[in-house]
């Protein structure tokens, strides 16, 4: 059955800058559903923009009482198992990862920072979502990236014995993509659920999706 990934970002890989242009925190999440339940997801975003009234980018989750009515289809469609979701964050200034802190002997590397995410997103979420299907696509939120490095990223996750093996890696603009902006929505979520701008009815309705700190990876 060809499935769809759908993974978006908040924050940037960028080592925290004395001028605080970068932020201090960097979270992914992956959205996870396959070819026939696609249309239902896309059914419940178009069906919100046709009742709101709304057709510029979703970014962020809706506020007050729009809040529960957005999120309990989706977290319907996550306890069905018709969508998948799972999440990782990092405290940048407490992280003790690799490549995103500039040392004596080595650079910082936002892009091999921003990789070495997806791969401790994309373990964590075939951690829960156990899978042998070969037939699956990771979309990537598209952001500044050579061909060249690219192909890498696509090595590096092909490499991976821990993962299943991708059909496709591709990269889109969100603004054109339904489920790419409710990933986008989601993971800005995580960010404010786990940096101190999340109300409890946030956090309540957040409990369905798995989250991970790799502040310590």
């Amino acid at each position: 059955m060809p499935s769809y990934l759908f993974i978006d970002e908040s924050g940037d890989p960028g080592e925290i800058a004395s001028d605080g242009s970068n932020s201090t925190y960097y979270a992914e999440l992956a959205l996870g559903v396959n070819k026939d339940d696609f249309f239902g997801l896309l059914e419940h975003m178009i069906n919100w923009r046709y009742i709101k009234g709304r057709f510029q980018e979703f970014k962020k989750l809706p506020g007050g009482k729009d809040l529960h009515r957005f999120l309990a289809p989706v977290i319907e469609l996550h306890r069905e198992g018709i969508v998948k979701c799972s999440g990782v964050y990092l405290d940048k200034g407490k992280y003790t990862g690799p490549y995103l802190k500039t040392t004596p002997d080595k650079e910082s590397n936002p892009l091999r920072f921003r990789n070495f995410v997806h791969r401790q997103l994309l373990e964590f979420h075939f951690r829960n979502y156990p899978s042998s299907n070969n037939d699956i696509e990771v979309i990537f939120d598209r952001f500044e990236i050579s061909k060249e490095a690219f192909i890498n990223l696509e090595q590096y996750i092909q490499d991976n014995w821990n993962l299943p093996t991708f059909k496709y890696i591709s990269h889109i603009d969100s603004v054109y993509c339904e489920a790419l902006q409710l990933a986008g929505q989601l993971v800005n979520a995580i960010k404010d659920l786990k940096f101190g701008k999340a109300n409890q009815e946030l956090e309540e309705l957040l409990m369905f999706l798995p989250i991970k700190d790799i502040t310590d990876a």
